[in-house]
């Protein structure tokens, strides 16, 4: 079942593994598609069947948005390098990228709305995530002043 670009890993697929890889299998066709749509030489007709099949396997709330990017002549998926955006080049908070290394959600750029995607050779940087950087506070110890012993003579 889709809901709003989402896809509801029980009741679609039946497993939360399952949603994980329909998330990143959407991305790389939006990916896809994104490439045979801004090329500059003429479409051929396989190219066209290609860019139909495709948009098959794209949730039709996410196909609208990307759409409009795309109309803008602008491109409608980012690659995430090391917590940024690839097309503003803004920082990305990291609950947005606990939900990318997660793959549950498709996820969009807080600044110029296009949908994120996390790059393959880059491995996840646990430190961005909030649990993780919770977990190094706690480990880490403050000093301790030791308090001068006054001797009484």
């Amino acid at each position: 079942m889709v809901k709003q670009g989402v896809i509801a890993s029980t009741e679609f697929f039946g497993t939360a593994f399952a949603s994980v890889e329909a998330m990143r299998q959407i991305m790389k066709n939006m990916l896809a598609l994104q490439k045979l749509q801004l090329q500059t030489k003429p479409l051929s007709l396989e190219s066209e069947r290609a860019i139909l099949a495709l948009r098959e396997h794209v949730p039709e709330p996410t196909l609208h948005h990307f759409d409009r990017l795309i109309a803008r002549g602008k491109r409608g998926v980012a690659i995430v390098h090391n917590g940024t955006c690839g097309q503003c080049h803004l920082r990305l908070p990291s609950g947005t990228m606990a939900a990318l290394i997660w793959a549950k959600e498709i996820q969009r750029c807080d600044n110029c709305g296009r949908y994120l995607h996390l790059a393959d050779q880059e491995p996840p940087n646990h430190a961005d995530l909030p649990e993780a950087a919770h977990a190094q506070t706690r480990a880490v110890a403050k000093p301790t002043r030791q308090k001068a012993h006054a001797h009484a003579t």
